[in-house]
């Protein structure tokens, strides 16, 4: 026998407080930005860096929504800070990756830890049974945010005639 499907109020009441998180992580990580003095930006790609095995500098820059020369310049910070390198590409010698140095992970994770202090707080409230089924729940919707993301396309160039961008010309 199938569950009772749930109410389209309740759901949606259930979205609106996950979205209502995502967005108050945001506010709560540009707070923690402002007091500390360091750069959002730098912050999220040390995230990204810290949560995967390396990215390229193009895979940086899609995921955070910058140019070419700003991921450019954001890498010359983290490395001068000592918080990540660069390193051959596993299976492209011609590529470089970025990864997160153990300064860099240091670093994030003093950043983060008052921003993750609140979900501690939540998660001592939750028994084991409760544990597991909100970790299974996360876990997928971190993986179908991800495969969401992964598979955005980014925005179509409209045809011209010039043979330069404009931003190359400045």
């Amino acid at each position: 026998m199938s569950p009772e499907p749930r109410p389209q109020a309740a759901t949606q009441e259930l979205r609106e407080l996950l979205h209502r998180v995502e967005v108050a992580g945001q506010h709560q990580r540009a707070a923690r930005a402002r007091q500390t003095g360091v750069h959002q930006v730098e912050l999220a790609a040390l995230e990204h860096l810290s949560l995967t095995d390396g990215l390229t500098p193009g895979e940086l820059g899609h995921r955070l929504g910058l140019t070419s020369g700003g991921v450019t310049a954001l890498a010359g910070r983290l490395i001068d800070a000592g918080h990540a390198e660069r390193a051959p590409h596993p299976h492209d010698k011609r590529m470089r990756v970025l990864t997160a140095t153990e300064s860099g992970r240091a670093h994030l994770a003093e950043q983060l830890a008052p921003v993750l202090a609140p979900a501690d707080r939540v998660l001592a409230w939750l028994d084991d049974g409760a544990a597991e089924l909100l970790g299974r729940f996360l876990d997928s919707l971190a993986v179908l945010k991800e495969h969401a993301a992964i598979s955005t396309p980014g925005p179509e160039r409209a045809p011209t005639s010039e043979p330069y961008s404009p931003a190359l010309l400045m």
